[in-house]
């Protein structure tokens, strides 16, 4: 267990102060969410947090058992942020989030800025509220729904991504040649043709392996490598 922080299975925090503190919650779902299924978590676990809170390697809530993360301060995270819509698992930050990647298919909810070097969201049954400005290199929200209390401010936005936000950013289609610019090929659907003066034109039809694309981001690894720049 990390040092500041309280297991609620280990009795070290009560429920009355986590009712409390998902009382901040922006959304009545996730606090009635949370609240009716206090009484029911059985293998999986509270963490709770009075202040900040340093991970100095990956905090993966599913392989930590996290079933809802409580920081009532600012999260800085190593290496890489996950957590998983199936179980649906939460995570509250009252202050600013950092990380070097976040893959997020849960509940995340940060009430500062959000900073990270590629953001991806996956599948649509949960959601990422962020009240501040989020800083990325990389933004491919995939199917998963973001509200932006900010500015999204990114070298790179993929795909349509489902974003509640004042100025929506501009966006690079999947199905967009500039995709070979961020992703290696292996990673997307692309198709060699000629054009009718028999000039040579390479088509983009979306990813072809996102499971790849989240294993390359929580390890760490780069999407587009060297070796593939000029092909």
């Amino acid at each position: 267990m990390i040092a500041n922080v309280r297991s609620y299975k280990k009795n070290q925090v009560s429920q009355a102060e986590v009712i409390t503190a998902i009382g901040r919650f922006r959304s009545d779902y996730k606090i009635k969410r949370v609240t009716a299924a206090l009484d029911e978590i059985d293998e999986y676990d509270i963490w709770f947090v009075d202040g900040d809170l340093h991970i100095p390697g990956d905090l993966d809530l599913t392989h930590e058992h996290v079933w809802l993360l409580v920081v009532l301060g600012d999260l800085v995270v190593d290496g890489t942020y996950g957590d998983s819509d199936d179980p649906e698992l939460f995570s509250l930050v009252t202050g600013n989030m950092r990380a070097r990647d976040i893959v997020t298919a849960g509940w995340l909810e940060v009430h500062g800025d959000l900073r990270t070097d590629r953001l991806i969201g996956d599948y649509n049954d949960c959601s990422a509220y962020i009240g501040g400005d989020v800083h990325a290199q990389l933004f491919y929200g995939e199917n998963h729904h973001f509200t932006i209390g900010g500015a999204l401010i990114a070298n790179a936005v993929i795909g349509e991504p489902r974003l509640e936000i004042a100025t929506p950013p501009a966006a690079i289609d999947i199905d967009d040649p500039r995709m070979l610019e961020h992703f290696d090929r292996d990673l997307l659907r692309v198709f060699d043709d000629h054009d009718e003066n028999d000039n040579a034109i390479t088509y983009v039809d979306g990813f072809d392996d996102f499971h790849e694309l989240k294993r390359r981001v929580n390890a760490g690894l780069p999407l587009r490598t060297t070796a593939t720049r000029d092909n």
